[in-house]
């Protein structure tokens, strides 16, 4: 058996109930609990941060991402002013698209790039038809590869191959163990992607 020597939860479930008799159980906010103007996963770490009694620590790693926000910020200038970009995840035979809820990770590394992106209104994730990929026909696309398929799937593919970021050469394949991620250590990995495949070598 299990024996932590402290539970965080995120859930309401009544089981929970059942877990301070385990550990020290300590809730950690969820996105609806934060105002709209804060960002979950930098929030969300430095409530974890004081639980711990690493408040220092984090502000370090928080201040570190910051500073590349504005060292890509600055080698991106207003070459991207007028692009849009979509972040498209693709298994076999669906695909979806973030929604437009600022607490996703992908979110908030976009807007904290001043990026322009396409969203779907109303829900984290939303599912699209292979068919209407059509609608988010954007200047640079992402695909997160979920079926672990090969750049050349989707550029031999009639559907993607017909999209402007694939006739221009500005559409990724990226992974999705980098793109489904949480955390400052998942939003760093994005960023690499990011300064990878939009800042051009100086």
């Amino acid at each position: 058996m299990l024996k932590p020597d402290l539970i965080l939860t995120c859930c309401d479930d009544p089981a929970h109930s059942l877990l301070p008799a385990i550990a020290p159980t300590v809730p950690v906010p969820i996105p609806s609990d934060l105002p709209p103007e804060k960002v979950y996963f930098k929030e969300n770490l430095r409530y974890v941060a004081k639980v711990l009694g690493q408040e220092t620590r984090t502000e370090e790693a928080l201040n570190q991402y910051q500073q590349r926000i504005e060292k890509i910020k600055q080698r991106l200038g207003n070459q991207l002013q007028q692009m849009e970009i979509a972040v498209l995840f693709c298994d076999s035979n669906v695909a979806w698209t973030i929604g437009n809820k600022r607490h996703l990770i992908i979110n908030s590394i976009f807007n904290d790039l001043g990026l322009n992106y396409r969203s779907f209104s109303g829900k984290e994730y939303a599912k699209l038809s292979l068919e209407t990929i059509d609608d988010y026909n954007t200047d640079i696309l992402f695909i997160v590869d979920v079926a672990e398929r090969t750049s050349s799937f989707y550029y031999q593919h009639p559907l993607f191959s017909s999209l402007k970021a694939f006739k221009n050469h500005q559409a990724y394949v990226v992974s999705q163990e980098t793109w489904y991620t949480l955390g400052i250590l998942g939003a760093n990995k994005i960023l690499d992607d990011l300064e990878k495949y939009l800042v051009s070598p100086s």
